[in-house]
């Protein structure tokens, strides 16, 4: 591979640009400076025309150890003749899956993602990558939170179609993978439902600072694949759910399996009993929580120790904050931490302060955590708002 060398500072910019506007630019190597000579990594084996005049050397490629997917594109290329290719510049290893963040290309050649796991999965921590995924955003105004901008690029991801209401036959035949944060497995479909690797700061916040919940009942109206309910189990509590993505159900049931925790799963028409909370550490409803009102109607007034409820739909979750309301009202023994997720600008903290305290009888918003950056100036917010029916009836 040729190596430029320049002698005048002021040539560099006119090269890097030239070598940009042809692709021939090594982007993997920075530029240089040994005793005043500008040293610039090119992926050219001869010297075009174009930059004849110059002085140049050659350099192995072979000698560098490729310390990054473009070191290692760069190699791919130079070994096959081939013409380059953009690659993301960033990456997420989910067991058995590598997912890359997309940026300009929605696909990399297949022959490179073969040479990328035959030869260079130490990069990735030899995590046995069979499967490769390039990631887009969820649309924003999907409810069930589906994958569908996800680009599978290496690997069978499982059927392209499937029903409304899938089979034990459909979830055998999907792809799944898994995280491990704070300890806690979680497992997924990636092309049937998502994951949300920034929510890791909330969970760890629940896990760290609501121990000791042995006795009481946690409700999470937007459970997913457990994201925050694990947590709240794992610190002891009991868990009622609810979920209308039955892949979601169906991850959430295996990282149940995984840790040896008992639960069952309540289709339409399934009967519910309150002593279902003593036999099971979960009871996962698939279907709305519009339906808890009726789940729970004939459970005696105030008899649950509810000591917190999950909403943990975004953009907003507004739509459940009633029902969360008249259940701590209605059902709850005890004082309720109630954690409302919202996306919220900027600017309009204060306000949505206000409304959520307007929106909760005797509900305090008593603490505010950004978990993470939405989108400019607009953050995913927690807030947390006692609902407190001792002190609000004196």
């Amino acid at each position: 591979m040729i190596r430029l060398n320049l002698t005048n500072a002021q040539d560099i910019k006119r090269i890097k640009n030239l070598l940009e506007e042809k692709r021939w630019i090594n982007k993997s190597r920075k530029i240089e400076n040994s005793n005043g000579v500008f040293h610039i990594y090119t992926t050219l084996a001869s010297v075009p025309k174009e930059l004849s005049h110059l002085q140049w050397d050659y350099y192995e490629i072979d000698a560098l150890a490729p310390q990054s997917i473009a070191e290692i594109r760069d190699k791919y290329c130079y070994e096959n003749n081939g013409p380059y290719f953009d690659v993301p510049k960033r990456w997420t290893v989910y067991p058995p899956m590598l997912l890359f963040s997309s940026n300009t290309n929605d696909s990399l050649p297949i022959d490179f993602c073969i040479y990328l796991l035959r030869n260079y999965q130490s990069i990735f921590g030899n995590k046995n990558i069979t499967h490769i995924a390039l990631n887009r955003p969820i649309i924003e105004s999907d409810i069930l939170r589906r994958p569908t901008s996800l680009i599978p690029v290496y690997g069978d991801f499982g059927p392209d179609v499937v029903a409304d209401e899938p089979t034990e036959r459909d979830f055998e035949d999907a792809f799944w993978c898994s995280a491990v944060q704070n300890g806690v497995y979680q497992t997924w479909a990636p092309k049937y439902t998502m994951f949300s690797r920034g929510n890791i700061k909330e969970k760890k916040r629940i896990l760290d600072n609501y121990k000791r919940l042995e006795g009481t009942i946690v409700f999470d109206f937007y459970c997913g694949i457990g994201y925050f309910s694990l947590s709240y189990l794992q610190n002891g509590a009991k868990l009622l759910c609810w979920e209308l993505n039955p892949w979601s159900i169906e991850g959430f049931r295996r990282s149940l399996d995984h840790a040896g925790y008992k639960y069952k799963i309540y289709n339409k028409g399934d009967t519910f009993s309150v002593g279902d909370i003593t036999r099971y550490d979960a009871c996962l409803f698939l279907e709305s929580n519009e339906h808890a009102p009726t789940r729970l109607e004939h459970v005696s007034p105030t008899s649950l120790n509810i000591s917190h409820i999950n909403l943990g739909l975004l953009p907003t979750s507004k739509p459940s904050w009633s029902i969360a309301n008249n259940l701590v009202v209605e059902k709850s023994a005890t004082p309720t931490l109630i954690h409302v997720h919202e996306n919220v600008h900027v600017n309009a903290f204060s306000k949505m302060r206000d409304e959520i305290e307007s929106s909760f009888e005797g509900g305090s918003v008593v603490h505010t955590e950004k978990v993470k950056t939405f989108a400019p100036d607009v953050w995913h917010a927690v807030f947390d708002v006692t609902i407190d029916k001792i002190n609000r009836a004196t």
